[in-house]
């Protein structure tokens, strides 16, 4: 499934801001369940049909997504909590695929900055 880079960068920096909340290591079923919160409103901004479904058959997940990644998150001691490896994790467990095309004048200016 392909989805707007600019909503990976949204939900990056929401996740990190959710993690700087939490002390110690937080448990994984809010972290989750605001990840699912957030592909929901995403997909209901952009017309898609029924997200969770299109992303769990995507990536042939046996059980439901959100019960999947909180299985993958709390069974990994080394599973570091940052937004990168929430997204990460999603995208991996989905076969996630970012459109660049919003992107395009950014990477013209790192190619600008890169001649300096």
């Amino acid at each position: 499934m392909i989805l707007d880079n600019e909503f990976r960068e949204n939900l990056v920096d929401e996740l990190d801001e959710l993690l700087e909340a939490y002390n110690d290591t937080p448990d994984a079923e809010p972290i989750v369940d605001f990840v699912i919160e957030q592909l929901e409103l995403y997909a209901d901004e952009n017309g898609i049909d029924d997200i969770l479904i299109s992303l769990e058959e995507e990536g042939e997940l046996d059980a439901p997504l959100k019960e999947v990644l909180e299985s993958e998150m709390t069974s990994n001691d080394e599973f570091e909590y940052t937004g990168e490896e929430i997204v990460s994790l999603l995208e991996r467990l989905c076969n996630i695929e970012w459109d660049e095309v919003a992107d395009d004048n950014d990477e013209d200016e790192d190619e600008d900055e890169d001649d300096f």
